[in-house]
């Protein structure tokens, strides 16, 4: 079971705040009360139980695990084990600040309600559907976005999997199918009829992808029509952003995915963070990610974010080779930590804020 990170963690040095809505029976409070409530999103190759510990510990009050296929639940195998690993729950539970939402996805309702059970019973605190993917390749079998077609469908998987959890169902969706067929409204109406606890809204259409503008006057107009909490997401790439979408929408929480790739201290309210941080993060992220897929496969995986952690470093620097190249874990931890001895003890916050074109590289994940 991974334990708790403490160090550099946001949550030491600030007491509780109340409850800014509740997820069914679930309570979620900002990290401090002049701080919008911050999610993670759910994020395919990002939202393993290392990064959601990360990410929970420096804020995020709800973490999205990667989205997970109905069919393949009940399958046996070290990566499907992997995947359901929920065992970040215990922690979350313990310490009163966050909770996981397992995120699940499929063309068969009863297949659908059937994994979200598995979930749940896995430890997951929230079971989320998934009707935001806009993927062509899943769309095209009704998955996901492809819902959004046909709204009593939506209403019948949505009601199938809430009558089959004993534990809070959201959902995750898109505006609509496209510019002509924006129905985020009746979407929204129909899902908390059918018993959904709580609604994240991504701010375009199927059809934008992760291109454009996201449309946060919808997710005011979804604001305005819901009964229960709404999360809004899309265009999140500073702090800044997540404070002017509450004010500008009205939205109980917001919802970040591929800026808290290379930014999880923005779920600590800040855009960035100094190098000695960073470099003991690395650390601790280098070890969870090792303790839970092993060094052949975490040390790699981990530098997705090391990439965007460190993007200051010049291309060809001696410590840009070593943090990218060096493909053992006692040894990249020795660099890092020879690193960090030279450094002075504080030294200024480097912004580590994505553009819109290295936020269009990581769509792969499948969050905004």
């Amino acid at each position: 079971m991974p334990a708790e990170i403490h160090s550099g963690s946001a949550q030491d040095s600030l007491s509780p705040s109340e409850p800014a809505f509740h997820i069914g029976h679930l309570p979620i409070a900002p990290l401090a009360p002049n701080m919008p409530v911050m999610a993670l999103a759910p994020m395919a190759g990002v939202g393993n139980w290392a990064f959601r510990l990360i990410c929970a510990s420096l804020g995020a009050r709800i973490v999205g695990v990667e989205f997970i296929n109905c069919r393949v639940v009940h399958h046996k195998g070290h990566r499907i084990e992997r995947l359901l690993d929920f065992t970040d729950a215990q922690v979350y539970e313990d310490g009163g600040h966050s909770l996981l939402a397992a995120q699940i996805y499929g063309n068969d309702i009863g297949l659908l309600a059937a994994g979200a059970q598995e979930l749940e019973r896995r430890g997951s605190q929230v079971v989320d559907i998934n009707f935001g993917c806009s993927v062509p390749q899943i769309t095209r079998k009704g998955s996901c976005a492809a819902y959004l077609l046909d709204l009593d469908r939506f209403y019948d998987a949505v009601q199938a999997t809430v009558e089959a959890c004993t534990v809070p169902v959201t959902i995750k969706t898109r505006i609509g199918w496209d510019e002509d067929s924006i129905n985020i409204v009746e979407v929204v109406e129909r899902a908390q009829k059918a018993g959904a606890k709580a609604i994240a809204v991504h701010a375009r259409t199927v059809m934008q992808k992760y291109g454009g503008k996201a449309r946060w006057e919808w997710i005011r107009r979804a604001t305005e029509a819901s009964t229960v909490p709404l999360i809004g997401n899309g265009d999140i790439r500073r702090f800044e952003d997540a404070v002017a979408m509450v004010e500008q929408t009205g939205c109980d929480a917001v919802q970040i995915g591929r800026a808290a790739i290379a930014n999880p201290w923005i779920f600590a309210g800040r855009n960035g963070a100094p190098l000695q941080e960073r470099l003991r993060l690395a650390i601790e992220q280098l070890r969870l990610m090792v303790q839970y897929k092993g060094e052949r496969v975490g040390v790699p995986e981990t530098r997705k974010h090391l990439v965007h952690y460190f993007r200051d470093l010049e291309r060809g620097s001696d410590e840009r080779t070593r943090l990218l190249t060096t493909p053992n874990l006692g040894e990249l931890v020795e660099f890092l930590d020879e690193w960090r001895s030279r450094l002075p003890p504080e030294d200024a916050d480097q912004d580590l804020t994505l553009d819109a074109q290295q936020a269009g590289r990581l769509a792969w994940s499948g969050g905004d």
